[in-house]
Parts: structure tokens; C-alpha cells; sequence
């Protein structure tokens, strides 16, 4: 006589506060869904959000400027649409957090560097509201013995928004400058 007893064993997710989900976005937080879709958090509350299928117009020139105006970093995710067609932006943000436990939260942004700014070698910080400049127009220097993977490294590390850079993607080349998407880990203080 066989018998078969399959047992059941429940994953048990980490539960995730409220507390949580405010570190990992930040105060000021804008995520956008490969599919178009927008939203804005302030410290870790849903704000307000765009659907692309509606054609909504973006909401990242608000959440750009409301975190200039506190004088912060806009943390943005690029993200997926989720796997459930019953999604919501608080599962999103939940999922982030949890994410965050295992250290796997990825940031990307925009770099424009230059050999020749008129002071020397520098880079710039693309549509950051903070590392931007008030007119978009702040450059860090960069010493010539560095790369440019050592340097931005360095300026997005001691700015607070990097634990270092993963990788350097080149978007454009010209004689003037060269644009790099920074993919970086984020510095997550769980």
C-alpha cells in the first residue's frame, strides 16, 4: 500500500511597512511602467499617476519640480507592467521594498560627459532635479588620471544616490561630449 501526502508549505513573504517602502523610494519617487503608465510618491504616498492608454500627459516635469522645490533627489524606477492584470501601484511599491532586503534595487540615469566643458574634463547629471543644477547646467569635474566609469562612480557616490556603479551603456558619441546610461545600485539603508 502507497500513500502520497504532499505537503503544502507556505512562502512567507517579509512583511513590508510603511517605513519600508519611504526608504526605498525616498521622498521624492516617479516610476514609470514600460508600458507608458506614471506615478509619483512623496514620502512613500501615491500622489498621482498617468495612464498612457488614456493618453494622460506625463507627470514627471511635476514630480521633477516638487522635488527641486524640496531641495531633494527625484529617485525614478523604470519597471515592468506586472505579471496580474489586477496590479496596483501599491503592490509596485511593495515589491520594491521588498526587493530591497535583498539589495536587488537598480537605478539608471543619464550622464553627458566631456573632455573640454571650458574648465576641463567634466560630467553632468542629466533631468536630476538635485545633481542637475538649478538651470540644468552643473558639471562635476573629473580628474584626467580617472575613466569615466571611476568618475561618475565617484560623484554619484559621495552625492548619496549610488553604493557604485554597475555599468556604463553608451547612448551618443560626438567630438564635443558622449551620453552614458548609468546603471548603478542604489544606496539602500535597510
Amino acid at each position: 500500500m502507497s500513500s502520497e501526502i504532499t505537503l503544502s508549505v507556505p512562502v512567507l513573504l517579509p512583511t513590508v511597512t510603511q517605513a519600508d517602502i519611504t526608504r526605498v523610494l525616498g521622498e521624492y519617487c516617479f516610476i514609470r511602467l514600460d508600458n507608458g503608465d506614471e506615478a509619483f510618491f512623496h514620502n512613500g504616498h501615491w500622489i498621482t499617476g498617468a495612464d498612457a492608454a488614456s493618453h494622460e500627459a506625463s507627470i514627471m516635469g511635476l514630480a521633477q519640480r516638487m522635488a527641486r522645490a524640496g531641495s531633494k533627489s527625484l529617485r525614478c524606477f523604470d519597471l515592468p507592467v506586472p505579471d496580474d492584470s489586477d496590479w496596483s501601484w501599491d503592490d509596485i511599491v511593495t515589491q520594491l521594498a521588498r526587493s530591497a532586503v535583498t539589495r536587488d534595487v537598480r537605478g539608471e540615469l543619464t550622464v553627458t560627459c566631456s573632455e573640454n566643458t571650458g574648465y576641463g574634463r567634466g560630467v553632468h547629471v542629466c533631468s536630476d532635479p538635485l545633481l542637475s543644477g538649478i538651470n540644468s547646467n552643473l558639471w562635476f569635474p573629473l580628474n584626467p588620471a580617472e575613466d569615466w566609469h571611476a568618475g561618475i562612480e565617484r560623484v554619484l557616490t559621495i552625492n548619496g544616490v549610488a553604493q557604485n556603479v554597475v555599468r556604463l551603456v553608451p547612448l551618443r558619441d560626438c567630438a564635443e561630449c558622449s551620453d552614458f546610461k548609468v546603471i548603478y545600485n542604489r544606496k539602500i539603508c535597510a
